[in-house]
């Protein structure tokens, strides 16, 4: 079964910090790399790698096209039929700084992925899309479109910036799998004015709703029910950029294996303990054998097989 991901590209300046300043205060920078990233193109990367069949629909820069990060795409057979290249902006770039304890500020420059929205695009031919965060005005009309998918979407720190009433809350009754952390479910139950997240839930009709707490795992919310899923502990924890996105990746992935949602979320955490043991977002992706063994490891018991 197919899946698109729908998003921004971005490079990634992922500096360690010695602590995150205030207002008109200075830090030092103790390590940075520069790696690929944004949130489209680590799900598909993640996803693809993984054994799902991954297109991605994101608007990037001339500067894009003889790139490494394109090259990347295509070596992980990532379809980059529906990738537009603007005319006047070059590609997203993204500056995250992180502290010894995993707290993050991160500024943006959205560059040529504010152009998605001058873009069309025919969705119905995949069983699966996932939105990210990304130009998420450009996001309802392909929703509307897309009746025959299972539609999943992670609006991230958009919902910081945006005009939640007029872009985001009118997605939701098109969405089976909504992601957010915590910070942006306490948002969201503000605007909203609902007491607790059943309540959106129900009064939107999505299937699932998957929270993430850090390294206090995750929790979700269905049919009445709040599921516990522990955080898988990591070999060592270097860089929590793209920890998200992997653990968006590793739920899609087993959801469209076939596997419950337990599994799911379990798996999720699975795969997001590996992105963290590396700088990068997509340097430390691991093979499904490597996540039968670590699950076992840490759930004492066999993850089954389950193909698309």
């Amino acid at each position: 079964m197919s899946l698109l991901v729908v998003g921004n590209i971005a490079y990634d300046t992922v500096c360690k910090v010695r602590f995150l300043p205030g207002r008109n205060e200075a830090t030092s920078i103790e390590d940075f790399n520069q790696t690929f990233g944004g949130c489209a193109g680590n799900v598909a990367v993640i996803a693809s790698k993984l054994g799902v069949e991954t297109s991605i629909f994101s608007s990037v820069g001339e500067d894009f096209k003889k790139s490494d990060y394109l090259r990347q795409l295509v070596k992980y057979r990532i379809d980059v039929s529906n990738l537009k290249y603007s005319p006047m902006f070059s590609t997203a770039r993204s500056f995250l700084f992180s502290d010894e304890k995993g707290n993050q500020q991160i500024f943006y420059y959205p560059g040529a992925s504010a152009e998605l929205v001058r873009y069309k695009l025919d969705p119905t031919r995949f069983n699966y899309i996932h939105f990210t965060a990304g130009e998420i005005s450009a996001y309802l009309d392909i929703m509307k479109k897309a009746k025959q998918s299972i539609i999943s979407f992670d609006p991230g720190q958009e919902m910081f910036h945006r005009p939640i009433e007029k872009q985001i809350l009118p997605c939701l009754p098109y969405v089976s799998y909504l992601f957010l952390n915590n910070h942006e479910t306490n948002l969201l139950l503000k605007v909203t004015g609902e007491k607790n997240l059943e309540k959106l839930r129900l009064n939107n009709g999505i299937e699932a709703i998957i929270v993430s707490y850090g390294e206090k795992g995750s929790k979700i919310y269905h049919d009445g029910s709040e599921i516990y899923i522990p955080a898988v502990e990591p070999k060592k924890m270097l860089d929590p950029t793209g920890a998200g996105d992997a653990h968006r990746a590793g739920f899609l992935t087993a959801l469209i294996k076939g596997y419950d949602l337990v599994m799911c979320g379990r798996i999720a955490s699975v795969v997001a303990s590996f992105i963290i043991e590396k700088y990068g977002t997509q340097t430390n992706i691991p093979s499904w054998e490597m996540i039968k063994k670590r699950y076992k490891d840490f759930f004492k018991e066999n993850l089954s097989n389950l193909f698309i």
